[in-house]
Formats: C-alpha cells, sequence, structure tokens
C-alpha cells in the first residue's frame, strides 16, 4: 500500500506565474481625505473722528497652490488691500480689516476641520468685541483659533466659511505691507485617515494688505 503524490499540472506553486489557475489578483482603491483653505480680504473699515467708510475690496480667492475650488486664477498675483490715511489725524483714525475664510471638503472623504488657526499680522491686533460671531479666541500673543466648525460635516465637495476682523495698530511707523495667515490645524474623519496634502507650519490662505499714509 501506498500514495502517489503528484504535483498540480499546470501551477507552480513557488512562483507568481501569470495565466496560472490557482492564483488571482484583486484590487482595492483607498479614499483619501483633504480639506483645503481659502483666504482673503473682504472689507476694510476705516473710521476718522466718528465718521466710518466701509470699503468692498471685490477681491475673490485663488486656487492656492493644490486647491481646485477657488475663484481667481492661481498664475494671478495676489492682490492688496490698501488704505490711505491722513497722518495729521491719525490719532483720531481706526482701521480694521475684515477677512472671510473657505474651508472645502477636496476629497473623498466626509470630515470635520476641527480647530482653524489664525496668525495675528504684525502691526494689527485682535479684539473680541469685533469677533463674536465665530468664537475666535486669542492663544498667546500671535494666534487666535475657533471651533465653530467642529460639528459642521463637510461631505466631498462642500465648503463653510467663517470670518475674522483684525485692527491696525495706530502708529504712523507702522505703515507699508503686511501679510496675514491662516490654516487648518485640527481634523477629524472617522477613518483616521490624514489629509493628504498638509504639511504643519505651512499654511494654506495666505492675505496681503498694505497701511499708507498720505501728505
Amino acid at each position: 500500500y501506498y500514495e502517489e503524490y503528484d504535483d498540480d499540472e499546470d501551477s507552480d506553486t513557488h512562483e507568481w506565474n501569470e495565466g496560472e489557475d490557482d492564483q488571482d489578483k484583486e484590487y482595492i482603491y483607498v479614499k483619501y481625505f483633504d480639506l483645503s483653505l481659502l483666504k482673503w480680504v473682504t472689507q476694510t473699515i476705516v473710521t476718522v473722528d466718528g465718521k466710518t467708510t466701509t470699503t468692498e475690496t471685490g477681491f475673490k480667492p485663488n486656487t492656492g497652490l493644490t486647491e481646485t475650488t477657488g475663484i481667481r486664477d492661481n498664475k494671478e498675483n495676489e492682490p492688496v488691500a490698501k488704505v490711505e490715511l491722513d497722518k495729521r489725524k491719525l490719532n483720531k483714525t481706526t482701521v480694521k480689516f475684515a477677512y472671510k475664510i473657505r474651508v472645502t471638503n477636496e476629497g473623498e472623504i466626509a470630515g470635520y476641520a476641527t480647530e482653524v488657526t489664525d496668525f495675528i499680522p504684525k502691526g494689527l491686533e485682535f479684539k473680541a468685541e469685533d469677533n463674536k460671531k465665530y468664537g475666535w479666541v486669542k492663544e498667546g500673543d500671535d494666534k487666535v483659533t475657533t471651533r465653530a466648525l467642529e460639528t459642521v460635516l463637510l461631505e466631498p465637495g462642500e465648503s463653510a466659511e467663517l470670518e475674522i476682523i483684525f485692527r491696525w495698530k495706530n502708529d504712523k511707523n507702522n505703515l507699508g505691507v503686511k501679510t496675514n495667515i491662516a490654516e487648518i490645524t485640527e481634523d477629524y474623519n472617522e477613518y483616521n485617515s490624514k489629509d493628504i496634502d498638509s504639511t504643519p507650519e505651512n499654511p494654506k490662505g495666505k492675505t496681503y494688505f498694505k497701511i499708507l499714509k498720505s501728505t
């Protein structure tokens, strides 16, 4: 009595060979998570001796380095919001800049922008009384944060917006171009998938403005 074992006549069990009938390939597609942030100056608000003039900039957000939801062509230069002040009335002048921040889900996984951070530009200051709506909180001397969107689920393709206002520090030497930066500093999705193109300390949203004075 004996048993004879034969190898599979059309398979090599030790190698992958195309066409053998005892092997197969299956492919999976992993969805990605991607939140973008765009920011632009919407208004300049200048009060001189009790009279306030609000000017709409008409600016539109650009598409950013990787974002595709912007309106302005990414090849165009970032516009600069300019305010001209009368130096004879500086001590009676207050200047505010209003910004809009748009967070968009450009990925394939629903998620949340649980925290957004705005870095206070040098020469400007944050006033809580100007920013009651979106719960901005000052964190140290150089930034403010909000968790206003932490319960707002963004499905793929959806957006949500925030606003923030900064005041110019009234000083005859505090002139020139200023830069304001914001970024998504915390996010969440149920798969714990990381944002595919976010790098800490490399914010996505930047805006520019310029303070001038007349003679």
